[in-house]
């Protein structure tokens, strides 16, 4: 199997084990100085990323749309979409974000060290948010 073809595999074991809930599956998926920043701006360690799973959120629908590897030796950048339907703490979060995973090798396997999320997705010709009439 390829560098490019582990990779997106990783990405798919991580896609699934984020529908899954499965948080036992992230300590052999991502990296021990693994990083997540979410959408909003918080920043989850390893641990902590693990730990949503083990609370009140459940991903209802959980992928990753069109990801793109770049290798750059034992580095490998994915970009993608990530859809998602979830309800976390009582609100439902049904949306799409721009998804930035950096993978890197590790003796003969791939972790995630790093995922970075933005959005929610919206149309390119809409205005920004803050640009918006209010009302």
């Amino acid at each position: 199997m390829s560098s490019q073809e582990q990779v997106l595999d990783l990405v798919r074991r991580w896609a699934r084990a984020e529908l899954d809930g499965d948080a036992d599956a992230f300590d052999d998926l991502l990296g021990e100085d693994f990083a997540g920043i979410g959408p909003v701006g918080f920043k989850l360690d390893k641990r902590q990323w693990a730990a949503r799973h083990r609370g009140d959120l459940k991903n209802h629908h959980f992928e990753i749309l069109d990801p793109q590897v770049r290798l750059h030796g034992d580095t490998a950048i994915v970009g993608g979409v990530q859809e998602q339907r979830t309800s976390v703490r009582g609100h439902e979060v049904n949306d799409s974000f721009r998804l930035t995973l950096v993978a890197v090798k590790q003796g003969e396997r791939w972790v995630i060290a790093n995922i970075q999320l933005s959005g929610p997705l919206q149309d390119p010709s809409a205005p920004p948010p803050f640009a918006r009439k209010q009302g």
